[in-house]
């Protein structure tokens, strides 16, 4: 954990809670957050602690609980999970899962800024995972390149949802006319009033990230008072340089991507995380979506539900049923639920086509399914998705082993 040993130190608190402290690892001016261990399990966890001084603060205490009620109902790869909420004597602690990598913004102060797709790579991810909270009406409003951190191997995970707005929360801690965030980084309706901070908030702030991620320079600076002021006036006249006059070399489809999504007007945005990384990717990012199936006749029993559909990374070779093939079709599995699969193949299939598709992994996750084409959307000249259902509806742990 190359960048954030740089910034640890000695902590003399051997515990908080239950928990076996072994280094500090940030502290900002809201908590600070130690690297410890669970004795009950030895897993590595990273401890969120208020100070004592926020601690007295009733605002500022039911926000850090607010935070801990809201993210630890969120279970999505690229979102940091929270598992435990507690007191230490006065002072109030979140105890999530232990990161072992660095920050975008660790990143980008060490290497300037990343290649194109280095940096398409990471905004997906972490466009999948607002897309994700969006769904279930709750909105960051703090996206910043030092609330993504990055995995040893790459996996992008959403950050510090402690100023996230539950949108069917049954209180609201944010005061009108505050703008609540990070001022280099939020959108225009922001500034002027957090309270109206939504999903295209979200998006205005992710795509700032990008920005800074593929030029190395803010869209807007602000290190003052005085400049915040000058920012939020030059947002609203969208006085922005564009990506490709400070980084020739990036491609004109990103470059258009995030200057639409910076617009001061919200009807020229994006009008989705979604859309707006699928327009970085040139392609179907394919993140977990929810499937709602329509509502049941009138006089019909049951509850509308909601599907998870899983990213996948999964290799599959795959060959029609009715009739042998002198050698399977390699492909990946793009994301997988309860009762299908989306898969990426250089083959079409036609929809009604019954495919015997082999999962590859090690010996607990291989797996051999049955599944019936039921879409086909043709993504290059050799490029498919196929949307297939599967014979027999899977159970949620399976999906969980499978993705």
């Amino acid at each position: 954990m190359p960048a954030v040993a740089s910034i640890s130190s000695t902590v003399r608190l051997p515990r908080i809670g239950k928990y076996r402290i072994i280094e500090r690892i940030g502290k900002g001016g809201q908590a600070t957050v130690y690297k410890g261990k669970n004795p009950q399990n030895e897993e590595y966890v990273a401890v969120k602690v208020l100070p004592g001084a926020l601690a007295s603060d009733s605002v500022q205490s039911l926000r850090f609980a607010q935070e801990a009620k809201v993210t630890r109902r969120l279970n999505h790869p690229h979102i940091v999970r929270v598992l435990d909420f507690g007191l230490d004597g006065a002072k109030p602690f979140l105890v999530m899962e232990f990161v072992d990598g660095e920050s975008l913004g660790q990143k980008l102060d060490r290497e300037g800024r990343l290649s194109e797709a280095e940096a398409v790579q990471i905004i997906v991810q972490a466009g999948e995972a607002l897309h994700w909270a969006h769904q279930r009406r709750l909105i960051h409003r703090d996206v910043k390149p030092d609330n993504l951190l990055i995995t040893n191997d790459g996996q992008v995970k959403v950050a510090d949802l402690g100023l996230a707005k539950n949108l069917d929360g049954e209180f609201d801690l944010t005061r009108t006319l505050s703008c609540l965030g990070t001022p280099n980084f939020m959108s225009p309706e922001q500034f002027q009033d957090a309270k109206r901070a939504d999903a295209l908030s979200d998006l205005y702030s992710l795509a700032a990230t990008m920005y800074q991620t593929v030029t190395g320079e803010l869209p807007f600076r602000a290190r003052t008072a005085a400049a915040i002021g000058a920012i939020y006036k030059k947002k609203l006249a969208n006085e922005i340089t564009a990506p490709r006059r400070l980084v020739p070399e990036l491609s004109e489809r990103v470059d258009k991507a995030i200057m639409q999504a910076l617009r001061a007007d919200r009807s020229e945005r994006q009008q989705s995380v979604l859309e707006f990384v699928e327009s970085l990717a040139g392609i179907s990012s394919a993140p977990i979506i929810d499937i709602t199936p329509p509502s049941p006749p009138p006089g019909a029993k049951g509850e509308r539900r909601i599907m998870k559909r899983y990213a996948s990374r999964r290799k599959t070779s795959c060959q029609p049923t009715e009739r042998s093939m002198s050698a399977p079709w390699v492909g990946k599995v793009v994301n997988i639920s309860t009762t299908g699969l989306c898969l990426e193949l250089r083959r079409r299939f036609e929809p009604g086509t019954l495919l015997a598709v082999d999962l590859d992994g090690d010996e607990s996750k291989r797996r051999s399914l049955m599944v019936c084409v039921k879409w086909v959307k043709q993504l290059s000249r050799n490029s498919y998705q196929l949307g297939c259902q599967h014979d027999q509806p899977l159970c949620d742990f399976e999906v969980r082993e499978l993705a």
